[in-house]
């Protein structure tokens, strides 16, 4: 974002919070509604001495108005997600994070088709994390075997394999958190 954008969108906002017309604000400031609405939208390049003016009428500091806000935020949408599947289409693994140096974390959704079962190889370093967004299904972990329902969820490491199985005649899904010691991958493989 540049100087002037910034300007623009702070000024906008900051207006709008006093609820200040741009006709009061340039009777305040001696500047012209034009010169203001020009500003708001970014297609001039205001002086010091009128962001001063500004500031001044608005109460605010002078650097409030030069205040760069950029999000760190970062959307992602599914339909930009990795996809893989297992060759029969029983299985459809959605990776949204993948593990990597600055992030010990992996985040999935897995989609069991109906009367399947899947394994997930072990994980060396990491704790596994299970929550069932939707449907049932049996979470196997060597001799144990939880049954799971929507909104339950499990926790265990992820040294071992274990075998998630839906044995309802509809699809069930689960977001599958793998949380790293170390940067280990983890794979699906079928059962």
């Amino acid at each position: 974002m540049n100087i002037n954008e910034a300007i623009a969108k702070n000024l906008t906002a900051l207006r709008k919070q006093q609820n200040v017309s741009i006709g009061k604000l340039a009777r305040i400031t001696g500047l012209s509604k034009a010169a203001i609405s020009q500003i708001e939208q970014g297609s001039a390049n205001p002086t010091i001495n009128t962001i001063f003016k500004i500031a001044t009428a608005l109460h605010v500091p002078y650097a409030a108005l030069l205040e760069t806000h950029e999000s760190t935020a970062k959307a992602i949408f599914k339909d930009d997600v990795p996809l893989a599947a297992s060759p029969d289409g029983s299985l459809k693994s959605y990776s949204y994070y993948s593990s990597n140096p600055e992030r010990n974390i992996k985040i999935m959704v897995l989609e069991l088709a109906p009367h399947c079962a899947h394994r997930i190889e072990s994980a060396r370093d990491a704790e596994r994390y299970i929550i069932v967004k939707s449907g049932s299904m049996a979470v196997e972990i060597g001799e144990f075997s939880y049954f799971l329902m929507e909104g339950d969820a499990i926790s265990f490491s992820a040294s071992e394999d274990c075998i998630l199985k839906n044995e309802e005649d509809a699809p069930a899904s689960c977001f599958c958190v793998n949380h790293y010691s170390f940067g280990s991958a983890t794979s699906l493989s079928n059962s």
